[in-house]
């Protein structure tokens, strides 16, 4: 669970939200070194998830466009191929698109035991942290 780049233990969670930033499902936190689309082919969701629905994934996803058909993700650049304006405009309707789900990430770190180091040493209690502070985000939402 180190990780060299961050030069702690690490753990990593993926997290499904809807358009109006609700929570609706978070598989178990992992191994913080793992890479993203790893994750999600682990927990194999994909396929769950009816064609006509529209997947607004980020950039740690690439591939995920082979496995549905429906699915946006902002297009990378290279220094020898740069992005053209129609594809820069491209992203920012993407990422405009996506920043409900980062504000979603944002009221489920709002539980300091989330984003804080955890010295608890007891199994699994990571993902009960996770699971009761994306519960209490989901309340939020709806008493608001």
């Amino acid at each position: 669970m180190y990780s060299g780049k961050k030069r702690q233990t690490t753990r990593k969670g993926l997290i499904m939200t809807d358009e109006t930033r609700k929570i609706g499902f978070i598989p178990m936190i992992k191994n913080g070194r793992r890479h993203d689309k790893r994750l999600l082919d682990k927990v194999d969701i994909i396929r769950h998830i009816p064609p006509e629905v529209t997947i607004w994934a980020d950039t740690g996803f690439q591939g995920i466009d082979k496995q549905h058909p429906n699915t946006q993700i902002p297009k990378k650049g290279t220094r020898k191929r740069p992005l053209s304006p129609e594809q820069k405009q491209e992203n920012k309707i993407i990422s405009g698109i996506r920043i409900t789900v980062e504000h979603a990430i944002a009221g489920i770190k709002r539980l300091g035991c989330v984003t804080q180091i955890l010295r608890n040493r007891r199994p699994f209690i990571d993902d009960t942290f996770l699971l009761l502070s994306a519960g209490l985000w989901n309340f939020h939402l709806r008493t608001a």
